[in-house]
């Protein structure tokens, strides 16, 4: 068979030209940051007031039915098996025991291992390996299924890297 543009004439060759699997870009590493203490957060934000703001528009409707009672299942099954007592009663539902904080985290260096759930002490660990990333807590009631983000803050030591591998049995 003879080979044209746009033809390839080995099963398995790429013509030049050829539409195929682009190439990944490796992104810029950033500039380093003077961090004093990477265990301490820091660009804190506290969604404390939109949490206020849920809650009021949930006593407003009065239905039952929201965005904030209607957790993903990953969600609840988390909250059930790895969530931390958050000390509190449910805003919602007033159980005692029932409102627990999950703790993800997501940033460019962590590739793949970006929006996992972590314990406080795997945080600890994780501020001295990469040098940004961001935590978010989540609030979920076992009971009720109350969920809403807490707060957000950035840990690391400030030093650039690039991400982590992607390991063989994730696919992209």
């Amino acid at each position: 068979m003879a080979s044209g543009r746009g033809t390839p004439s080995i099963k398995g060759t790429k013509t030049p030209g050829l539409p195929g699997k682009p190439k990944r870009e490796r992104p810029e590493l950033r500039e380093p940051e003077s961090v004093a203490n990477p265990y301490a957060p820091r660009r804190i934000v506290d969604h404390t007031l939109t949490r206020r703001a849920a809650l009021g528009s949930l006593v407003m409707a009065a239905t039952g039915a929201s965005d904030h009672l209607d957790p993903h299942p990953h969600l609840l099954r988390a909250a059930k098996n790895h969530g931390l007592e958050a000390g509190m009663p449910c805003p919602w539902c007033k159980e005692e025991e029932s409102l627990k904080h999950l703790n993800y985290v997501y940033g460019d260096e962590l590739g793949a291992y970006s929006g996992r759930l972590k314990t406080e002490s795997e945080l600890h660990e994780m501020a001295t390996q990469h040098g940004e990333f961001r935590v978010y807590i989540v609030e979920v009631c076992i009971d009720c299924g109350w969920n809403h983000l807490v707060k957000s803050y950035v840990l690391g030591d400030g030093v650039p890297r690039p991400a982590l591998a992607t390991p063989r049995d994730i696919i992209e």
